[in-house]
């Protein structure tokens, strides 16, 4: 291997180093704070080297070509340095989830510094999958993905001040992943297989030299394709493979929840994009009618579904459905630059949001979670108005906790496509995309979903802003929360509008690509 293509999969180094180095950190001093600080050395070098290969390939190099596992390209770069921010955020949520359940002690064995080592790990799988050029690497990606996060679903049960109902609730969900992880799994090792044997080949560029007649005559090559994306769906949660993601959204830890929602199926987003325009799969009216119908089935159930919901974690993951299905509708305009523009944007908004929504839930939940230890909350709710992930919980929100009913109003309105937010120039990017692609039925689920869509985000807006009602539990109070949360939340929010009321600093970015 080249120092050229060492310094093109620098990112990927760093992650794996940083993985060693805190390996190494936590079997010689144990400590929380430790742990999170390399954790975000590692993200924070990894980022500057994203823009360091990035300066490189603008200096007339248009792409590196690793072996044939990897290929490095500005497009997988912009989804690393997408990727890694997410995974700042899921630390520092991580950070205030963990100090209030792990109470590290020479009696004791509940010890936090794991979750970073997973956390890093899920990384390096991320970040793995968008560079992937080779199914050899892209299946090695996908399981980093899975098997740092079965653990990291399960959390709970290492904390030894986490409840008993947090404890159960973990473990559920991370068996249930597990087991529906590994069918998905073994389903696309044998679509793989099966495209191995139509091909004699796992390189992407070596498959496409061959697409022409593979794809007129081959019958196991499209039945590999198939199985392939069945694993792929899976992942997404697209309808009818989403059977798995409310129970597990609500189950898992909150920043766990934030990194299936985002990291997990970002990279597998990277990673269709590639896929797709290498071999022109675009050309197949199968797959195309295939991911139509999954869109339009995820945009109607996703939203249907979520209407039906008290639990916020469960309401926004059965949004995340509908969510992916919009997406899928960019994504099958086929490989044109708009096509391409609009899958990313939308894809940033979708991951901003969805970031906040949860970081709000869940620095909510942490802080009374707090008043539990310290004997002021109910350790048991006796109605879902002291339960903060039900509904109920959040009616007069603005009263106890002005800035966080801002912050969660802004993420609820970006999903629902109103103006000045970024979710609304994402919705926009879908119906232009729609529109060019003559893609009518597509764009009526949209509609519909959306209109859906608002109607729940609306009523949760208008749960936080009503007065406060003698059901609501006077030891709930007002919310507060770390400096570190204040600060996520911040930066979250003021993103989402600056990109909503500036599109075109975000747009320029992706043409640069």
């Amino acid at each position: 291997m080249s120092s050229q293509e060492l310094f093109g999969i620098l990112p990927l180094l760093l992650l794996s180093a940083g993985i060693v180095i805190l390996l190494l950190q936590v079997s010689f001093w144990r400590g929380h704070a430790g742990g999170l600080a390399t954790t975000m050395i590692t993200l924070l070098l990894a980022i500057a080297s994203c823009f360091w290969v990035g300066a490189t390939l603008s200096n007339g190099v248009s792409s590196i070509q690793v072996t044939a596992l990897l290929l490095v390209d500005h497009t997988s770069l912009f989804f690393c340095l997408l990727l890694l921010l997410t995974a700042i955020a899921v630390s520092i949520m991580g950070y205030s989830y963990l100090r209030l359940r792990c109470n590290p002690n020479e009696n004791s064995d509940s010890y936090p510094e794991e979750f970073y080592i997973l956390l890093l790990l899920a990384m390096l799988g991320a970040t793995t999958l968008v560079f992937a050029s080779h199914f050899a690497t892209f299946f090695l990606g996908l399981e980093l993905i899975s098997l740092a996060l079965y653990p990291m679903l399960g959390f709970s049960v290492t904390g030894d001040l986490s409840s008993q109902r947090e404890q159960v609730q973990s473990l559920e969900s991370a068996i249930k992943y597990l087991i529906l992880s590994a069918l998905s799994t073994a389903l696309g090792l044998f679509g793989i297989a099966l495209i191995y044997s139509a091909s004699g080949s796992l390189e992407f560029s070596s498959i496409a030299s061959h697409m022409a007649e593979l794809s007129q005559t081959s019958t196991l090559f499209a039945t590999g394709v198939t199985l392939l994306l069945i694993s792929i769906a899976f992942k997404l949660s697209l309808v009818p493979f989403h059977i798995w993601t409310p129970d597990v959204y609500q189950g898992a830890p909150t920043p766990t929840t934030a990194l299936i929602a985002t990291v997990s199926k970002g990279a597998v987003i990277g990673f269709m994009l590639r896929f797709f325009n290498t071999l022109d799969l675009y050309g197949s009216q199968i797959l195309i009618d295939m991911l139509s119908i999954a869109a339009v089935a995820s945009m109607l159930v996703g939203n249907l579904l979520a209407l039906m919901q008290s639990n916020i974690k469960r309401l926004l993951a059965y949004s995340s459905i509908g969510h992916i299905g919009y997406l899928i509708v960019a994504f099958l305009i086929g490989k044109s630059t708009f096509g391409t523009e609009a899958v990313i944007y939308y894809l940033v908004a979708y991951i901003i949001t969805t970031l906040g929504s949860f970081a709000v839930v869940g620095l909510i939940a942490d802080s009374i979670e707090e008043k539990i230890l310290q004997g002021k909350y109910p350790d048991n709710p006796r109605d879902e108005s002291e339960d903060p992930y039900q509904r109920e919980f959040y009616r007069g929100l603005l009263w106890r906790s002005p800035w966080l009913a801002g912050c969660l109003a802004a993420m609820l309105l970006s999903l629902a496509g109103i103006p000045l937010t970024i979710g609304f120039i994402g919705k926009f990017y879908i119906f232009t995309a729609g529109v060019e692609g003559q893609m009518w039925i597509l764009l009526a689920g949209v509609v519909i979903g959306s209109a859906l869509g608002l109607f729940y985000y609306l009523r949760l807006l208008l749960t936080m802003v009503q007065r406060e009602s003698t059901t609501v539990s006077e030891s709930a109070g007002s919310i507060q929360i770390a400096v570190s949360g204040q600060l996520l939340l911040t930066i979250l929010t003021g993103t989402l509008l600056l990109f909503g009321v500036f599109p075109q600093i975000l747009i320029n970015w992706i043409n640069a690509l």
